[in-house]
């Protein structure tokens, strides 16, 4: 299961990437430990396991992992903190500590693939 996030903060502020996510049900986990899908090193806000976003019922949900800090969702609108599993869609902005991404789109994710495919071949 693929997943487009952008950086919305931060040295890599912009920056898209597209991540492969692992397991059963597929999970993408955030936090400073090496072991995280998106290590994030160098926030001190982050927990060393911080969150998760995690495959099922055919959408993407969003889990804090009972960090110190909390993750939120809607920041710029109506901050919400997320205190249990939170389905979330293309464009949240969700953040933990200083660090901020966006949901993309699936079709932004096909977009990726097939320049990907160009620029390989």
């Amino acid at each position: 299961m693929q997943l487009i996030m952008t950086h919305m903060s931060g040295p890599r502020d912009g920056e898209a990437m597209m991540i492969e996510a692992a397991g059963a049900p597929p999970e993408v986990t955030f936090g400073r430990q090496s072991t995280c899908t998106v290590s994030l090193p160098d926030d001190p806000d982050v927990s060393r396991r911080h969150a998760r976003l995690i495959w099922r019922d055919m959408s993407w949900w969003l889990e804090d992992l009972g960090s110190k800090n909390g993750t939120f969702v809607n920041e710029f609108a109506k901050q919400q903190k997320v205190t249990g599993a939170i389905k979330i869609e293309a464009g949240f902005v969700f953040r933990m500590g200083l660090s901020r991404f966006r949901i993309e789109s699936p079709e932004a994710l096909e977009s990726a693939r097939m320049l990907k495919a160009e620029q390989a071949g």
